[in-house]
């Protein structure tokens, strides 16, 4: 039998964690299990158990963590927010084949995203996976630890509210109608925030904001500069002015072309930037050199690749991340799939073990 992995640790993950927050030196590059069915699948729970009971999406994140020796930070939630708070249908996953909650959108016709509107902060406690974030709130508060309750930026938001489609075209024949839509978005997810922040107090939330119906691949850049950057910035600045000390910034998918615009989305001091595979990590370090990086590698190879493959991916993810001053922690650039082989999630682990130490 070879050595233990990570024998040489001068630091346990909670300490290495603090220090990276802080800005102080750490003794190796911390990853993270960025997952969540694979979370539960891992540990013996169904996906539906973790959509739908935040104790079991708390444990099972924490449990998975400490058996591959990676970061933990309480997490709980699902893609898709926004729809289902709004009226739109939710199916849960029960098949073998599901992935994750699906929400429909909320309005189908012009007609009814016009009748939009904001949802009254009282209503919207007790609304949606409202109260589920609240719990993972009130869990994450006994830890004591900063937790992260997943969201999206308003476009991505308002994509989900009336379809992601439908928004793009009313970007072109009706602009004020896609205005309006991400008017009300934005409004949604600053009340959901405040809800989140006013149960634990501001100091342990970060938020995620991902921004992946932004992407190139959908919007060009002229789009994102009119239709999602504006109301990112508004976002961020009521973030910020609640007092959360960081925001988790996934800047999701094909990102490239608007990355120097995304230097005008402001942020708190200990926010992270979690980068995708399709943007290089030096690219990501130079245009964020006072946050912490997280990233990138690509999620697919989890399920679809061999273990070498995945390790050496890792191995060049470590190698450029290192460089970054502010701290890096290797992750997936998008979530791990949730059917993933275990042993191809521990090839993160040995990368780590093998080319993550700092001199």
């Amino acid at each position: 039998m070879g050595k233990p992995l990570f024998h040489k640790d001068k630091m346990t993950a909670e300490e290495r964690a603090r220090a990276l927050r802080e800005g102080k030196p750490i003794d190796r590059v911390p990853f993270l299990i960025l997952a969540f069915g694979f979370h539960a699948l891992n540990v013996g729970y169904s996906l539906y158990e973790w959509y739908t009971d935040v104790k079991k999406a708390v444990e099972s994140g924490k449990w998975t963590s400490e058996q591959y020796g990676a970061m933990w930070r309480p997490v709980a939630g699902y893609p898709g927010i926004g729809p289902w708070e709004f009226g739109g249908e939710m199916k849960w996953p029960e098949s073998e084949y599901d992935q994750c909650p699906q929400a429909s959108p909320a309005a189908n016709s012009e007609e009814e995203a016009w009748a939009l509107k904001p949802i009254d902060y009282e209503k919207l406690k007790e609304t949606g996976y409202t109260p589920y974030f609240r719990g993972l709130a009130r869990i994450s508060a006994e830890y004591g630890i900063p937790f992260s309750f997943p969201m999206y930026c308003p476009w991505t938001t308002a994509g989900n509210i009336v379809g992601i489609e439908r928004l793009c075209r009313w970007v072109i024949k009706r602009p004020d109608l896609a205005h309006h839509v991400l008017r009300v978005a934005t409004d949604f997810l600053v009340t959901f925030s405040r809800i989140i922040v006013d149960e634990v107090g501001p100091q342990i939330c970060t938020p995620g904001d991902s921004t992946a119906s932004a992407s190139n691949d959908l919007i060009s850049p002229k789009t994102f500069e009119e239709f999602a950057l504006p109301y990112i910035i508004e976002f961020h600045t009521e973030l910020i002015e609640m007092g959360v000390p960081g925001i988790t910034f996934h800047l999701c998918g094909e990102q490239n072309a608007n990355y120097e615009l995304y230097k005008q989305v402001p942020l708190p001091p200990l926010s992270l930037i979690s980068v995708s595979q399709e943007v290089d990590l030096d690219k990501a370090s130079a245009t964020f050199p006072d946050y912490i990086i997280a990233g990138n590698v690509e999620p697919a190879i989890f399920l679809m690749r061999t273990p070498q493959e995945i390790y050496e991916a890792c191995r060049v993810a470590i190698e450029k991340g290192k460089k970054h001053k502010r701290g890096f922690v290797l992750a997936p650039g998008c979530e791990i799939p949730p059917r993933t082989p275990p042993y191809n999630v521990w090839m993160m682990a040995k990368a780590v073990n093998d080319f993550g130490y700092y001199d």
